[in-house]
Order: structure tokens, then C-alpha cells, then sequence
């Protein structure tokens, strides 16, 4: 035995005295794995190791090797408490993520979130190969601190265990309370600096922060205060933040939901939803988010649940199925809280799906009420769908909806027919496919709708969020509804009753000729589809699409994503009669004909005036967010990868931040220890800015 081992035997065995009071059976153990180290039959570890695992604290148990079994079948990791868990899985996503993803999914390299593993898969084989590498791989050693290694293998096991599992799992963290966010909360969301309590923050959908401290002299100073990094099957997120009680509740496709802490971007709670093998999307998978009452939080899924969770702790209270995958259905929307109920709608308008406006009691999950806005037999506007055409109508509503407290009106965006683009077999006006639709907030009853674009053949959804906005038209305050919509008009209707105030192009459109005094649109029956094509103008991606304009009330201006094109759109020689399970249900399609570009566009909201337009230079795609307004007047939205702040009186551009991937997110602000925030989703990415 070399003399330097001798010495280190030697020393190990006064130190094991030294430490506690260890019973016999204790040290004979740990003075034997010594004796065998020293004698070069455990190679594999380094003295710093041994002596970090025989250390009485250190929770290991290694007795076993007394026995003769080897490193790999004797080491197991006690280091697998929820903190330690949650310290592990910070360290994974700072040295690992880039490769493994963010929660293991896999990436440059293999996934690690179910075994087999290549090389190895004990707690042993694991830690070895993350401290030292595995050669001649990508695998390089992360030498980490012995400790911190250990957690990270523990959050390695956490991940194994969801996936096992095949449904949720929790990380807590302690030594947090949640104050219930009430309904008088919500009505006063405008109120709440510090939070952002729902999709569009406020009930008017305006998507507008009074924050100030952002403002045109400094915001060129922002800075990345934290990100965090997910690992959606999509390029990117479309999720909007809602921020109560310090916490950051966002959705990530395709079944999971976390809660981080919005000063440092850490995980305090994550929920993970297992999903069918087979979903029914037209789009990808995307979820915009979550609703909040009181201490749970809602959320709808890619399968068609509506969920309810703990806001504290992830804890699932209740699972509602509002369809079948098979047929269509799935939610990628976020709910709207009216008083005590849950109010969701549906998504699946390329699927033949029958689309509805859905009212839920927020304790017990129980429907309460539902509104088709495919009507059938006996129901008002069902005369607007020949024959049976009614079953597969498609009219989904898949963006959140507005709610105005003084009149009790829920207001919901309703889009495409079904078929999208071949309306042979589902002749008359379709109501209430591209529409407006003002329900009773208690009963779900139509009030009034407008439709925007009768039997449409274009899929120009009408699911663009509701902006209330008392306004001045002709001298009188008018309480009114803005819209730019995706066939290319911005609209002003009276939300009390949905009388057509007026509607002017926004951009370029030929479709129309003009409107009737009730605000029908007069037609250019020149540009109708045909098994041939049609050019028209906006194309398929409309004036605008889905992602949230926002309103500044200081200066009545509504700030919009909108895109200049035109297309060739086609209907089928043959309709199709009948929907297929997962099959989409199209009659057909379009084909652009011109490049799309897209504008920030400032629109006055009394007369639909353009006041100012910014045009993104050198971006080759064209990929667009919502848009957020501030007190401060600016305007924070995005095209591809450029995260940007203008100035809202001019469009002039104050800042740009390269995010590193698309951006298809609307961003939030509040106002946490006194100081601004901006989080925006990026990519897979949420990153939080500040000064």
C-alpha cells in the first residue's frame, strides 16, 4: 500500500471518531469502504467524494459495500427533498438546459426524463457522468460542487418520476402564503400595480399598465433582470403571464403549468397534466394562460379539460372534460372569471367542432350554463345553417372574451365556419360564426350580436379581444366597443345594444364595397371563392390575427398588429359532407400571393383615423406578439425576434432587445418593490426586464 494512502487511512479513521457519537457498527462500516478505497478496490470515486458521503450528515448509506455490491448498486442519493429538488433543477437549467432542455425533454442531447439511459442509470452512473463527462461524447464535466451534483441528480429522479408517473407532480416550496384574489379585486384590477390578474389585465381588454416608471428617457436602459427557460414541443410560447401575490402563473404545452417567483424568475410550484398520445390541433400547441379567483387558479388544456389548481400549491381541486379530442376539440385560451364563475370557450374551428361559450362554477367545476354559438334546431339563427350543417359549424371561441360590471355583459369574439374556406353546404349567413356575442353574465343568454363577416369563406376569425372605451363620437360620449378585425376593418359598435356605429378599412381590402345603414357589408361579388381562386385582399392571416391590440385611454389611441397582403383563396370542386375524427374539415385553402408585411399601426378610436405606423425594418419573418400600452406612452410588442418599446404618440422606435426566437406573446407589466417589470415570452424562454 502506497505510504500516502497509509496517511490518508490513518487520517479518515481519527476524523470518523472525531465526528458525533458513532456506534460501533457505524465506524466498523465506514472504516472497512476507507480500508477498501485505500486498497484501490473502489477506484472509481475521489477521496473528496468518500468523504462527503461518509460524513454522518451527508444521509448516505454505504454499508452495503461492505457486503460487496458495487458503487453503482450501493450509492443512493438522500439529497432528494423538495429544496433539494428545487436547487437541483436551478442548476440543471444553468449547465445542462442548453443541451437536455429545460425539463429534460431532450435537445442536442438525449432526453434524461425516462431510463433507460446510455450510460447508466443509477444515481451513481448519473453523477458520475454529469461531474466527469462520458468520453467521446458532447458530455464534458460540469465539476460541480459535491453537494449541488447530488441535488441536480435528485432533480434528474424528479423528472423521472413525472414521466413515470404519467401525470402530476408537485414541487413545493415552503414559507409562502397566498392572499385570495377576490371578484371586487378583479372589477379593480385597474387598481393593482402590483398584479396582473388576467388575460387582458383589466375587464375592458385594453391591455393597458399605468405604470410610468418606463418612459422614453431612460427606457433604453432596461435590462435583463431574469429568464427562465421551458421546453414546449413548439418553437415558441404564446402565454401572457398572470401575476398575484408575487407569482408568475404560466402555461407551457402541452400539459403543464408553473408558478415562479416574479422577483427571481425561480420555480415554486410546478403541475405537469399528462396527455393523449393524439390531439386534434390545426396550429401547434399553444395555451395563452390562466384565470384566478380567490386561492385556485384555471386553466383549460391542449385535451379539452378545464382544470382547477391551488394557487399556492399546484394541488389539482377539480378536472372538467368539455370534448372529445377525437372530434376536434381542445383549449388553447385563457378562462375569464365573472363573479363566482369560470367562463371559458373552446377551440377546434378547422375540425367541424360545434363551438360554445361555456359558464362554469368556479368551486365545484359544475356547468352552469352554455351558450352554442352554432345554433341548433330551435335555438335563434339556427335558420342561418341549411340543412344539418349546424353539427359541424365550426364558429369556435378561442380567445378571451371582455366583461363590462355596469351593464353585466360578457363579451366573446366567435370565428370561422366550418368548413373554413367552401360554404356549398352550409348556405345562409352562419351566425354566429365571425361575430361579436353579448351574453348575460349570470345565465349565458344572448343579449345582441353583430356579424362581422357573414358566411365567410376567408377563415377570418372574429376571436380578436373585445376593447371597451368610452369614447366621443359626434360630440357624445358613446360606451363602446373598438375592433380591428381580421377582414381588414376597424369597427366601433354601442356595447350597451351592438348598434353599428361605423366601420373604415384599416388596410387594404377588396372584398367589401362598403356597409348598410344596420352594418351589413355590401359584398364585391366579383371576388367571390371559386374552385379557380379568387384574389383577395386581406389573405388568410387577415388585417390583424389573433394576438391582443391594446388601448391607451390618456391619448384614445388603439394600437394594433396589422398586416398588409392578399391571396388566392380556393374552395373544393366537391364540399365535403361529413368530418373525420383528427382530420381537419377545410374544403380547401389559400395561397398568398404577395409577401405579408406587418405594421405596428395607431389608430384613432373616435374616427379610425391612421395617426402613425412602424414598420419593422430587416426582419425576413414575420412574426408578431400583442401589444402592451403604458402610462408613460409607450408601446412594448415585438415582430419575430425583436422585442421593442415605441413611443406612443409617434411610433418612433426607443428600444430593441434580439430575444433569440420568435415572439408570438402579449407582454405584461406590474410594479414589484416599486419598480416596473416587463415580462415577455420568448421563444421558449420568460424573461422578466427592468431598469
Amino acid at each position: 500500500m502506497k505510504k500516502w494512502k497509509l496517511w490518508s487511512l490513518a487520517g479518515a479513521i481519527v476524523i470518523a471518531l472525531v465526528i458525533g457519537v458513532l456506534s460501533i457498527d457505524a465506524f466498523r462500516w465506514r472504516a472497512h469502504v476507507v480500508r477498501a478505497w485505500a486498497g484501490g478496490e473502489i477506484h472509481e470515486v475521489t477521496w473528496n467524494e468518500l468523504w462527503f458521503m461518509l460524513k454522518p450528515s451527508s444521509g448516505f448509506w454505504l454499508r452495503s459495500l461492505v457486503e460487496g455490491r458495487g458503487l453503482s448498486a450501493a450509492v443512493k442519493n438522500p439529497l432528494v427533498t423538495p429544496a433539494d429538488v428545487t436547487a437541483g433543477g436551478k442548476m440543471f437549467r444553468q449547465h445542462c438546459a442548453q443541451c437536455h432542455g429545460g425539463n429534460g425533454h431532450g435537445g442536442l442531447g438525449p432526453a434524461l426524463e425516462r431510463p433507460p439511459l446510455k450510460h447508466g442509470d443509477s444515481d451513481w452512473a448519473i453523477y458520475r457522468n454529469l461531474q466527469h463527462g462520458i468520453p467521446g461524447t458532447g458530455m464534458v464535466a460540469m465539476n460541480l460542487e459535491i453537494h449541488s451534483a447530488w441535488q441536480v441528480v435528485g432533480f434528474i429522479r424528479s423528472l423521472q418520476s413525472k414521466a413515470a408517473a404519467g401525470g402530476a407532480q408537485l414541487v413545493a416550496q415552503s414559507g409562502r402564503t397566498f392572499a385570495p384574489i377576490s371578484f371586487e379585486q378583479l372589477v379593480a384590477a385597474d387598481q393593482q400595480l402590483d398584479s396582473w390578474l388576467m388575460y387582458s389585465r383589466t375587464y375592458d381588454g385594453q391591455r393597458f399598465a399605468p405604470q410610468t416608471e418606463i418612459n422614453a428617457g431612460n427606457v433604453g436602459k432596461l435590462r435583463l433582470k431574469w429568464m427562465y427557460q421551458f421546453d414546449p414541443p413548439n418553437p415558441g410560447l404564446e402565454v401572457a403571464p398572470v401575476v398575484a401575490n408575487g407569482i408568475a402563473f404560466v402555461t407551457v404545452p402541452p400539459g403543464s403549468i408553473y408558478a415562479l417567483d416574479v422577483r427571481t424568475g425561480e420555480i415554486i410550484w410546478e403541475y405537469h397534466k399528462a396527455m393523449p398520445d393524439r390531439l386534434s390541433l390545426c396550429c401547434g400547441q399553444f395555451n395563452r394562460g390562466v384565470a384566478i379567483l380567490g386561492r385556485t387558479i384555471y386553466v383549460g388544456t391542449l385535451d379539452a379539460h378545464l382544470l382547477a389548481l391551488d394557487a399556492l400549491t399546484g394541488e389539482l381541486r377539480w378536472d372538467l372534460k368539455l370534448g372529445l379530442v377525437a372530434e376536434g376539440y381542445s383549449l388553447t385560451g385563457a378562462p375569464l372569471i365573472v363573479r363566482d364563475t369560470v367562463i371559458t370557450g373552446i377551440s377546434g374551428g378547422e375540425f367541424g367542432i360545434r363551438g360554445f361559450v361555456l359558464g362554469v362554477d368556479a368551486a365545484t367545476g359544475k356547468e352552469r350554463w352554455r351558450f352554442n354559438t352554432v345554433p341548433g334546431p330551435g335555438e335563434p339563427g339556427n335558420e342561418t345553417w341549411a340543412g344539418d350543417s349546424w353539427k359541424t359549424g365550426g364558429a369556435p371561441t378561442w380567445i378571451t372574451g371582455s366583461y363590462d360590471p355596469a351593464t353585466d355583459l360578457i363579451f366573446w369574439g366567435v370565428g370561422n365556419p366550418s368548413p373554413d374556406y367552401n360554404g356549398d353546404l352550409r348556405k345562409g349567413d352562419n351566425l354566429y360564426s365571425n361575430s361579436i356575442v353579448a351574453l348575460h353574465a349570470q345565465t349565458g343568454k344572448l343579449a345582441w350580436h353583430y356579424q362581422f363577416t357573414p358566411h365567410d369563406e376567408h377563415d377570418w376569425d372574429s376571436t380578436q379581444v373585445p376593447v371597451l372605451a368610452d369614447i366621443k363620437i359626434d360630440g357624445a360620449n358613446v360606451p363602446a366597443i373598438l375592433w380591428a378585425n381580421r377582414n381588414g376593418f376597424y369597427y366601433v359598435l354601442d356595447r350597451r345594444t351592438g348598434k353599428f356605429l361605423y366601420a373604415t378599412p384599416f388596410v387594404e381590402q377588396t372584398w367589401s364595397k362598403g356597409f348598410t345603414a344596420a352594418g351589413r357589408p355590401v359584398l364585391n361579388d366579383q371576388l367571390n371563392v371559386t374552385e379557380s381562386g379568387a384574389t383577395i385582399s386581406p389573405g388568410a392571416s387577415g388585417g390583424t390575427n389573433w394576438q391582443s391590440p391594446s388601448f391607451n385611454p390618456k391619448l384614445d389611441l388603439l394600437f394594433v398588429h396589422a398586416y398588409e397582403s392578399s391571396a388566392v383563396f380556393t374552395k373544393a370542386s366537391t364540399a365535403p359532407e361529413d368530418r373525420n375524427d383528427y382530420e381537419l374539415f377545410v374544403g380547401s385553402g389559400s395561397t398568398v400571393n404577395r409577401d405579408l408585411r406587418s405594421y405596428v399601426r395607431a389608430i384613432d378610436a373616435t374616427t379610425g383615423r391612421r395617426v402613425w405606423q412602424y414598420e419593422p425594418k430587416d426582419v425576413p419573418r414575420q412574426s408578431t406578439s400583442g401589444l402592451l400600452a403604458t402610462g408613460s406612452a409607450i408601446v412594448f410588442g415585438s415582430n419575430d425576434d425583436r422585442f421593442f418599446a415605441l413611443d406612443a404618440r409617434t411610433g418612433r422606435e426607443l428600444w430593441v432587445f434580439p430575444a433569440g426566437g420568435f415572439i408570438n406573446a402579449a407582454p405584461v407589466s406590474v410594479e414589484i418593490d416599486g419598480h416596473q417589470l416587463i415580462l415577455i415570452a420568448a421563444a421558449k424562454n420568460v424573461l422578466a426586464f427592468g431598469l
